[in-house]
């Protein structure tokens, strides 16, 4: 067996995101350098266990803080979700007084770096069911998905499947 030397502040960042897979920190860089088994959404665990994803901020804004995050870092499929959800047309031929009176009504927050708002009045399981489809929409694994929303503390729900896989 080889030993390495890392910093207090790496090991942390490597028990943290181990912590948040549920595997010790030599599994963690087992799967980290194993090219067989993809690691595709850990960006996203790296950014939750990160020190800039403090579980000490406010529900509302760790929910604003990864709507961000994915944004920022999937900008095309973040646009493409946002545009397909069934009330986006409907802002579309309203007037600007109108459109603030609706942001006023749900406390409509601006997710930062966008030109998008989120709602902030929905309820929870409302909130966790967005954030799901959001993440399994731009590509996230179930690992990931569930490590977002237990980082929200937000109800895990069922995975959505595709109607594409059912036979009728």
């Amino acid at each position: 067996m080889k030993n390495i030397e890392l910093s207090d502040e790496s090991y942390e960042d490597l028990q943290r995101l181990a912590a948040a897979k549920g595997l010790s920190p030599g599994e963690m860089l087992t799967a980290l350098l194993n090219a067989n088994r993809p690691i595709s959404g850990d960006h996203l665990l790296f950014h939750l266990t990160g020190k800039s994803f403090s579980p000490s901020l406010d529900p509302a804004d760790r929910y604003l803080a990864l709507l961000a995050w994915v944004a920022r870092h999937h900008t095309a499929d973040f646009a493409d979700f946002i545009s397909h959800q069934a009330s986006a047309r409907g802002y579309l031929m309203l007037s600007q007084a109108e459109v603030n009176a609706i942001r006023h009504q749900h406390h409509a927050r601006q997710i930062d770096g966008t030109q998008y708002w989120a709602i902030m009045n929905i309820d929870d399981t409302t909130k966790g069911r967005f954030v799901r489809r959001l993440l399994e929409f731009i590509g996230c694994h179930d690992e990931a998905v569930a490590g977002a929303l237990r980082a929200l503390s937000l109800p895990a729900g069922a995975p959505q499947r595709s109607g594409l896989l059912c036979v009728a």
